[in-house]
């Protein structure tokens, strides 16, 4: 295998720059903070963690709304204000989701978790809807709107639960230790 100048292979440079034997283009770097947000993972890996993120800032924007107006949620899913300490509760649970995957760095079982919490609204939406005082059109639309969001989480779950993040020598250009691809200096 032929090496470029700095220790990497045409092949590393190749993977960092998203292309791919096969001809397939993967995530394009635009910047050094992609670069810093990937560190040792491999770029395919950046549109996983993005979209990651972005279930991350739904689920704290969501779980924020629940817990600090669980009243005025309750009305708009169609149910009593007497539930507002239920949707409360929903509320800091999501807010709990999107800490953890906010944290970590693969969080894969964070997004199922997501799954299963998004399961335990669609069965409080059915209980809920047992109720003959609540607003059924309400509640169905509440329901679309989860499942909606579950599709999502098991988008995001699958996507993270596929890509290869152990490969830690195909970004020569993140930060690293003595001894990593990147690190290695030509010799002279």
């Amino acid at each position: 295998m032929q090496r470029e100048p700095g220790g990497a292979s045409k092949a590393t440079l190749d993977s960092v720059e998203g292309k791919m034997p096969s001809g397939e283009t993967r995530a394009q770097i635009r910047s050094s903070a992609d670069y810093v947000e990937l560190k040792y993972r491999n770029p395919a890996n950046l549109v996983a963690g993005k979209f990651a993120s972005g279930l991350a800032l739904f689920s704290l924007g969501l779980g924020l709304a629940e817990a600090l107006m669980p009243g005025k949620m309750a009305r708009m899913i169609g149910v009593n204000e007497d539930q507002s300490g239920t949707i409360r509760a929903l509320g800091l649970r999501e807010i709990g989701h999107g800490i953890s995957i906010m944290m970590s760095q693969k969080p894969t079982p964070q997004l199922w978790a997501r799954v299963g919490g998004d399961a335990i609204d669609l069965a409080y939406l059915g209980y809920a809807a047992t109720n003959d005082n609540a607003n059924k059109t309400r509640l169905a639309i509440a329901a679309a709107a989860v499942l909606g969001a579950t599709a999502m989480d098991l988008a995001g779950a699958r996507m993270l639960g596929s890509q290869d993040w152990t490969m830690d020598k195909v970004n020569p250009k993140a930060p690293t230790n003595v001894g990593q691809p990147s690190a290695r200096q030509p010799v002279m």
